[in-house]
């Protein structure tokens, strides 16, 4: 429901609400965070909704995270402005009931003028979960493995990447991409029952980096590599690397810090 008035004093007649939402998605039937052609995306779910809400006018959201197809969120944030004023809680629930069962606004809530989810962002945090035994009902949720790799030498390979780091080799390559490094913060591995699961937090992050780091930490812990190849490949900085890529599905970005 539309407050035409609700705000009036808070705003003068040029301000545009900032309005930042978090954003719960499975991924599996998106093509991606990002706007795609022909591509059902969770940016333009949720641009749809908006611009339904807006009166037919294009609402254009930016995200803090551009997931790949089939990479879930719990923790994504998102924000936009909008010509009309609107209480924040009235127009989350307006933005659920205009979206599918797979998106769901967590928050709603207004910020400065000045605040952007992508270029604001101070950190992001994903959760890669990989399961050892042969259950299959989160099969969309998480990597089967179906065997219990060495903590101990996951721990090794994460060990490595903490820190400022060029990450060319573990990253698609792409012209557009001049600053390859990253700043991670967090990198660690630990046993959970019937999961093994990485929880990796950093400034920023290149396309499928988490997905060929985990699948290459695991091509360690198959004995395939080793620790020193590991070492050897991100120091390469060669986008024509042979590397493994995990699957998207164990995949979550769980929270951004700003």
């Amino acid at each position: 429901m539309l407050r035409e008035s609700a705000y009036s004093s808070f705003w003068d007649l040029a301000h545009l609400p900032n309005f930042c939402i978090t954003i719960e998605y499975d991924g599996k039937d998106f093509a991606g965070w990002q706007l795609q052609p022909n591509a059902r995306t969770v940016q333009g779910e949720l641009e749809s909704a908006l611009q339904t809400l807006n009166s037919g006018e294009l609402v254009r959201i930016h995200g803090a995270g551009r997931t790949d197809a089939g990479v879930h969120a719990s923790g994504q944030v998102a924000s936009f402005t909008l010509h009309q004023q609107w209480d924040v809680e009235e127009l989350r629930r307006a933005i659920n009931g205009n979206t599918s069962k797979d998106v769901h606004v967590h928050s709603c809530h207004l910020e400065s003028d000045d605040f952007h989810a992508r270029f604001t962002a101070k950190r992001r945090k994903y959760v890669y979960r990989c399961r050892i035994d042969e259950t299959i009902l989160d099969r969309n949720f998480v990597w089967r493995l179906g065997w219990s790799p060495q903590i101990e030498t996951l721990q090794s390979c994460a060990d490595i990447i903490k820190g400022d780091h060029d990450f060319t080799t573990f990253s698609k390559w792409s012209s557009e991409v001049k600053n390859r490094r990253c700043i991670v913060y967090q990198s660690e591995w630990i046993n959970d029952g019937d999961f093994v699961i990485y929880t990796i937090e950093a400034n920023r992050f290149l396309q499928h980096l988490i997905r060929y780091l985990v699948g290459t930490m695991m091509e360690v812990a198959r004995g395939k590599i080793t620790v020193e190849d590991f070492v050897n490949l991100l120091e390469a900085c060669d986008p024509k690397a042979k590397i493994a890529k995990a699957p998207p599905q164990g995949l979550c970005l769980e929270e951004i810090t700003y």
